[in-house]
């Protein structure tokens, strides 16, 4: 049987465990939010698990009315770029590039125009790769 001085022991090392987790916690998310990789701290994943169903939906909704209505300034243009990036993978982008850069530690990395400029070059880059991944899949 364990004797009281032993349970208040054990009581106190779990109580600093507890302590040392969150510790490691906070610092493991300061670390990621310091090297723009928010989306993998636990609110990222779950905030991106969360919004990314919503994201697709909106997307597929919105790619949908374009097509149909073949509306948009520049939509002849675009067309064939857009054709090759499946919503999931829009909305994938999205999430975690807004994670990223909106819980980011760097300044003026939260603005809007930094955040739409990544997304948008992150979108181009997953376009421009596509016919890589196609044509000389070796290469990559």
């Amino acid at each position: 049987m364990a004797t009281k001085a032993q349970i208040a022991e054990q009581v106190q090392l779990e109580r600093d465990q507890i302590a040392q987790g969150l510790k490691r916690l906070r610092d493991n998310t300061r670390q990621l939010e310091e090297k723009d990789y928010a989306s993998a701290s636990i609110y990222g994943v779950v905030g991106v698990d969360t919004l990314l169903p919503l994201l697709v939906a909106r997307i597929q909704e919105t790619t949908d009315r374009i097509y149909r209505f073949k509306n948009g300034p520049l939509f002849a243009e675009i067309q064939h770029y857009l054709a090759d990036v499946e919503p999931e993978v829009a909305a994938a982008i999205a999430c975690k590039l807004t994670f990223d850069k909106v819980f980011s530690a760097h300044d003026d990395s939260n603005t809007v125009v930094s955040v739409t400029s990544a997304i948008g070059r992150a979108v181009e880059d997953e376009c421009q790769m596509r016919p890589y991944e196609r044509e000389a899949p070796g290469l990559l």
